[in-house]
This record gives C-alpha cells, structure tokens and sequence, in this order.
C-alpha cells in the first residue's frame, strides 16, 4: 500500500479500534478519544493538511452526538484566533511596504565588521522581526540577505564555519524570536486561549512579553555564542565589500516614503497600545483597530497612485490555515473537558504524584520538544494542551505552569530541517549539512529546555502569580 495511504488509513483506523476496543471508557469520552487520535495521526503524518484536519471535530462530534455543533463551532471563534488574525493583517502591511525588509538591513549594517558581528546583527534582526511578523517570513525574507553576506566570508574553513554559523543563526534566531509575543508564533496564541479554557487565567499581551522577552533575551546571546565559539569557531574580517553590499542593498529601497513611513507608524501605534493597554479595548480590539486602519489609511504607491496602505489581494495571501488549526485545537480541547476524558486521563497518571515540579515540568517539556522535532510545532501545541492539563490534574501541578511549558517548548525543535519551516528554508540554501544542524540543534534544544523550565519557574510568580 503506498505511504499516503497508510498515512490516510492511520487516523480513521485508530478511530474504529478505540469506538470498539475502548468500552472501559463512557461512550462520550471513548468518542472524544478516538477523534483525538484520528486528528493526532493525521497532525502528526499530515496525510492532509493540517487546517483540513481541524475541521474533523465540526464532523465527528455533532455526528456522534458528543457536542451539538453550535457549541463545537465556538472554538472557531476565540477571541485569541482573531487577535492572531490581526497580527497576520499587520504582518502582511509592513511586508507589502518592505518596511521589515528596511528594518532588518538597518539592524544588520550597525553589527560590524567581522563575522561574529555580522552574524550577531543577523540573529538580532531576525529575531526582532519574528516577533512580530510569522518565522517563516521572516526566514525567508532574511535568507537572501544572508546567503550573500555568506559569500563574502570567502571559501577558507573559517569562511565555509561562518557562513554555516550564519544561516544556522536565521533559522534559530526566527524561531526564538517568535516566543517573544502572543502573535511571534502559532503555539503562543494556543497557549494563550488554552490557558484560559484550561486553566481559567487570561494571558495579556503584556504579560505574555514579560515571559516570552526574557526567553529571547537569553536564548539568542547564547544561541550566538554556542554557534560560533563552540560550533563554528571560524572568524573572518570583512572590509568594504560588506558594508557596501549593505549600504547597495538599502539605497535600493528607496527613501523612506509616505506610505512605509504610515505602515510603521500604525503598527508602532497598535505595539504600543498592546503592551500598555488601552482603556476599554482587549488586546483583540486593539489588533482589529490597527489592521483596520492599515485598509483605511491611503497612501502613494510605488505605481504613483493612491491605494490603501493594505489591499484586500495581500491581506488573501495570510496564512489563514493556520486560523482554523487554533479552532481545531480548541474545539478539541473543549470536548476533552466537557466529555470527562481530561479527568479520566488524569487518574492514569497519578504515579507521577510526588515528583519534585522540576522533574515533571521537564519530562513535559522534553516530550514536546522530541514531538516538535517530528510534526508541526503549531499542531503539537493544539495536541499538547490537553495533555498538559491532565498532568496538571494528576500531579496537583499549577495548570497554568504546565501549559507555558508546554506552549515555549512547542516552538524548540531545532535539529532536523522537517521541524520548522525556518530549518527547512535554510537547510535548502545547501550550506548546512544535517549533521551539522542535528548537532547544533540537538545542543540548542538542551540549553532551551533547562532555559524555559529555569525562567518560568522564576518569572510565573513575578508576572502572573
């Protein structure tokens, strides 16, 4: 049988053995099992796309009388899926105005001229963005930078080890940069709804940062610092050809216009509204504002004519897949409490009681991040939760706790090219082998695991209680 159909076979397989095989379980939670494996298998292998995976409890559930469909369909419509909508809304204003692009090289040009420094400004740039606009496009907007500064580090080993450390860095830094905000990646959003679903705590903007910041603030440093004084040790002085390179590729851009200077002005406004808050507006609202105004506010175009600083054609071209994996999550998640299962769970792990906190919040963590190597780091989230509230209920653990852990660590998984996008678009410029990533990932995802268990033991209580 072909690979795709075993893939196909999987999920509703594993559905058919647990409805008949599980009659230990009430018919509400042995249902809510088997659609959980079903969308676990198809997640895990993708043997269809992952948003069209999320669409199963809408089927499943409403059809086995489990969850009637208007209470099912309201994890579609979090608040939390439409604060990301309009994160990817913003993202895609300043990406249609290369203002990140802008961003970036301004960053780069100031780190330097040796290739420690370059590659410190690169992973700075990088990261910054990622927290603001989707890793993948940052990678992918960073990585034609990156391959020609790499040529200019010559063929030498110590040019073949920078240029290595160097798009190890983009791809790293993208997906550390993206633990910084609610709207840096998928799994913090489903994190955050999770959070509030599970654990019944909301998780602001704000605080989000007050976590995600202090994990990029010591993450990246050491991210760079292991790449190219352990790793990659080569270091070469560059002269004028880089700062010329730079200098060209900026000048290309043109002068700061109208309409990139309105973009960086309405997405600096709804940041700063998002940190500080606004008085009777959610973190959603404010979002929904900012990326309205981007369709309202006009502004000259390249093509000299007025047009609105966010067209509808972009705006088609955000990730909205990724929309409905978060109500898939959800959806599941809710049918998992409502039904018993999640208690029921939790009684099978009761031998975990009495393990010191640390132990267990890195066993979680370790599960996560070996899952993320492997599948989707959007879907493992959506996946994980659950799980992580069952170990909470089992073990007496604070929820909340366990699903922060689980939400950084979902966005680890730096060792293989398939375990995120930012790996795979770097592994494709032919500069790193897999051995060289497996290595340095496999050293990143250790420090990242003791990094996260380390500083949310240490903040939770400062930003949360």
């Amino acid at each position: 049988m072909p690979a795709r159909l075993l893939r196909l076979a999987s999920g509703p397989a594993l559905f058919a053995l647990t409805l008949l095989l599980g009659t230990g379980l009430p018919a509400a939670e042995r249902q809510v099992l088997a659609a959980a494996l079903w969308m676990m298998a198809w997640w895990l292998t993708e043997a269809v796309p992952l948003a069209a995976t999320s669409l199963l409890p809408m089927l499943l559930f409403p059809t086995l009388g489990t969850v009637p469909f208007p209470k099912i369909a309201t994890g579609y419509a979090n608040e939390l899926i439409f604060l990301f909508l309009a994160g990817f809304l913003l993202a895609a204003a300043l990406e249609s105005w290369r203002a990140h692009e802008r961003l970036a090289l301004a960053l780069v040009s100031r780190a330097g001229g040796d290739s420690r420094r370059i590659i410190l400004g690169v992973m700075v740039a990088t990261g910054l963005l990622s927290m603001w606009i989707s890793n993948t496009a940052t990678a992918a907007m960073m990585y034609p930078i990156a391959m020609a500064i790499g040529g200019l580090f010559g063929w030498t080993g110590a040019g073949t080890q920078a240029r290595t450390a160097l798009m190890l860095g983009v791809a790293y830094a993208a997906s550390i940069g993206g633990m910084g905000t609610l709207i840096g990646t998928p799994p913090n959003l489903i994190l955050a709804a999770n959070a509030e679903q599970l654990a019944g705590r909301s998780i602001g903007f704000g605080q989000f940062m007050a976590l995600g910041v202090p994990m990029v603030l010591v993450l990246l440093p050491a991210c760079w610092l292991l790449l190219v004084y352990l790793l990659f040790p080569g270091n070469v002085t560059l002269g004028a050809d880089a700062r010329l390179l730079l200098r060209d590729r900026r000048a290309a851009l043109g002068p700061l216009a109208g309409g990139e200077r309105a973009v960086l002005a309405v997405f600096g406004l709804t940041a700063a509204g998002w940190i500080i808050g606004v008085p009777g507006l959610t973190d959603t609202g404010i979002g929904l504002a900012g990326a309205l105004l981007m369709f309202v506010l006009h502004a000259r175009g390249e093509e000299g004519q007025w047009r609105p600083l966010l067209r509808w054609r972009e705006a088609r071209e955000i990730p909205w897949d990724v929309l409905l994996l978060f109500g898939g999550g959800l959806a599941l998640a809710s049918a998992m409490e409502s039904s018993g299962l999640t208690t029921h769970l939790a009684g099978q792990l009761t031998l975990l009681n009495g393990a010191p906190p640390v132990v267990i919040e890195l066993g979680l963590a370790v599960l996560v991040l070996v899952l993320s190597e492997l599948a989707s780091n959007t879907a493992v989230a959506a996946m994980a939760m659950p799980l992580a509230a069952t170990l909470a209920l089992a073990t007496g653990q604070p929820p909340l706790t366990l699903l922060l852990v689980t939400g950084f660590a979902a966005s680890t998984g730096f060792a293989l090219p398939i375990a995120t996008p930012p790996n795979a678009i770097v592994f494709g410029s032919g500069q790193v082998r897999v051995g060289q990533m497996f290595r340095a990932g496999f050293l990143l995802d250790v420090v990242a695991i003791v990094v996260i268990v380390g500083l949310l033991n240490l903040l939770i209580p400062l930003v949360v209680g």
